[in-house]
């Protein structure tokens, strides 16, 4: 089998190795495809705090059971199947109470274990989440973001009805504010002053505002939130100045999400009068869980998001041509998620 393995900053190579056979409890994927996410290009860029090369890249990623060796009845070989990336411990109080994202020995694949760029990958069987026959496996392939998506609107607490801003109309942006109007948000408004996004977003069908340009963004949330705030907001960018915009246009008793994260060592500042005045939070997240990516893939096996997903799969590479697709994803913005296809011929 072929594995793609980030060996320095922007290079990978492309290394052969036999194919893994599952010990007990384990379970082997042969991977189909697999999305490069703004996670990997900060890995591959050199820009990540601890992983180091070489390493295998990536956790997003589609593809069919090859082997299983555990007494789990409900997967077999031949179905359609991803695996939760993140791997937990187990035993800390974070695994014990349903929290493994906040596990105190958390590994993650394609940072701090080897990830899922490769034709076949040997994982925990009771990580590994089953699709439906007839799920179209591009769209499958994304079913991280959408985990992503549904871990973070979970953790702001939306209700049917509220308004949404969201600060960055990139990839992560885009999939958060599909998944509010799928969860029922009544409008969502995406904050951005990059012109290639602002005109992507508003192809896709979403309402977009520069805050750049201040009266034409006031008029925008006012018309989303008749002048009264917005319930939930969702920072991407990891810029302060989107979190103080952000946090300054929500609603007495709104909830930001601080989804993006700054480099180490960044300090933002918080206005605290409205925290406290307006009783208005801010909520971290980190990774997902296992739930979260059951409820994502239950999502795309229902095809109710399946038409609005598809756009975001903006290029396709085979793995010969891989850092290709790496450089296209890291320096190309119209590229929202370009797939590598590892299904062998």
């Amino acid at each position: 089998m072929k594995k793609i393995v980030w060996t320095d900053v922007n290079q990978v190579k492309i290394v052969e190795e036999p194919i893994p056979v599952p010990g007990p409890g384990q379970a082997v994927i042969r991977i189909l495809y697999a999305g490069i996410c703004g996670s990997d290009l900060h890995v591959f860029s050199g820009l990540h705090p601890t992983a180091k090369p070489p390493m295998v890249l990536g956790h997003e990623a589609v593809g069919v059971l090859h082997a299983i060796n555990s007494g789990r009845t409900d997967v077999k070989p031949g179905d359609l199947v991803c695996t939760h990336t993140v791997e937990p411990c187990h035993n800390c109080e974070g695994c014990s109470t349903g929290r493994e994202n906040l596990c105190d020995n958390v590994k993650i694949m394609g940072t701090n274990l080897d990830g899922i760029f490769t034709q076949y990958i040997c994982v925990s069987a009771d990580r590994v989440i089953r699709f439906d026959d007839n799920v179209d496996v591009k769209i499958a392939a994304l079913v991280e973001p959408l985990t992503v998506a549904v871990h973070d609107v979970r953790r702001s607490g939306l209700r049917l009805g509220e308004t949404v801003l969201i600060g960055g109309a990139g990839p992560i942006g885009l999939i958060i504010a599909m998944t509010c109007k799928f969860a029922g948000a009544s409008n969502v408004l995406l904050s951005e002053i990059d012109p290639i996004r602002i005109k992507m977003a508003r192809d896709l069908g979403f309402t977009v505002a520069n805050p750049m340009e201040a009266e034409e963004f006031e008029a925008a949330c006012n018309a989303a939130t008749h002048g009264r705030g917005f319930d939930r907001a969702f920072e991407i960018t990891s810029a302060q100045s989107s979190f103080t915009n952000l946090l300054l246009h929500l609603k007495k008793g709104g909830v930001l999400i601080q989804v993006g994260m700054p480099p180490k060592g960044t300090q933002f500042k918080v206005d605290l009068d409205k925290l406290i005045y307006s009783e208005c939070e801010v909520r971290g997240v980190r990774h997902h869980t296992m739930n979260d990516m059951q409820q994502a893939a239950s999502i795309i096996n229902s095809g109710v998001m399946n038409d609005t997903l598809k756009h975001l799969v903006t290029a396709e590479y085979p793995l010969e041509e891989c850092l290709d697709a790496f450089m296209r994803a890291k320096n190309d913005k119209t590229m929202l998620r370009v797939l590598i296809k590892f299904a062998e011929d």
